[in-house]
């Protein structure tokens, strides 16, 4: 996607850079902490599980929150039994990533302004863990995690130390329409706002 007029006209490249910069610290969860001594030897993330039916289309708004800072951006995510994609905007229509996931691969298509440390698939193992069914969840955990869950609550420990929790503000059968996902491991909050949610043709 093109860069708008406005924001070309009122943005210089530095403003950009520290924009995406933030964002992505804080979304993609501090990616330059994970060789830090306190976590050596801990999965930098989960396992990325299979893709999962439904086919639907799902238009969200997230906002990222860590230490003093904090970001939106808007994200079309798109879901079927064969793939994951996902599309990442900034507010003024600056597209900051596509990406998607076969099941085996994840193919990412990023804003050359981007950090080379950016890791796609963070994105999907946060996607996974709010949305997927437990019991799938729970075949992929590596050795010494574990997830304990309720109607409102996931909680993703390892050993006895909880190092993500998912609050489902707006609980929904189909699809919970308000969450946040607070990561203790990298330090950073999402708020994930669904602003619509539709089938697609198989």
């Amino acid at each position: 996607m093109l860069l708008s007029a406005g924001f070309v006209r009122y943005c210089s490249e530095f403003v950009l850079r520290q924009f995406i910069l933030f964002l992505f610290c804080a979304f993609l969860s501090s990616c330059s902490r994970l060789k830090q001594p306190e976590i050596a030897g801990l999965p930098t993330m989960l396992p990325l599980a299979a893709p999962m039916a439904p086919a639907r289309r799902v238009l969200q708004q997230i906002t990222a929150s860590w230490q003093d800072r904090q970001d939106t951006l808007l994200c079309v995510l798109e879901l079927d039994a064969r793939r994951i994609a996902m599309a990442g905007l900034s507010p003024d229509g600056l597209s900051l990533f596509n990406l998607s996931y076969d099941g085996t691969t994840v193919n990412a298509d990023k804003s050359p302004l981007l950090p080379e440390t950016v890791a796609p698939a963070f994105i999907i193992a946060d996607v996974q863990l709010i949305y997927w069914p437990l019991a799938e969840l729970r075949k992929i955990l590596p050795f010494e995690w574990r997830l304990e869950a309720n109607e409102q609550h996931r909680s993703l420990y390892y050993k006895q130390q909880k190092k993500v929790e998912v609050n489902y503000l707006s609980p929904d059968a189909v699809w919970p329409k308000a969450v946040e996902l607070i990561n203790y491991q990298y330090n950073y909050r999402l708020h994930i706002k669904t602003l619509s949610y539709g089938a697609l043709s198989e």
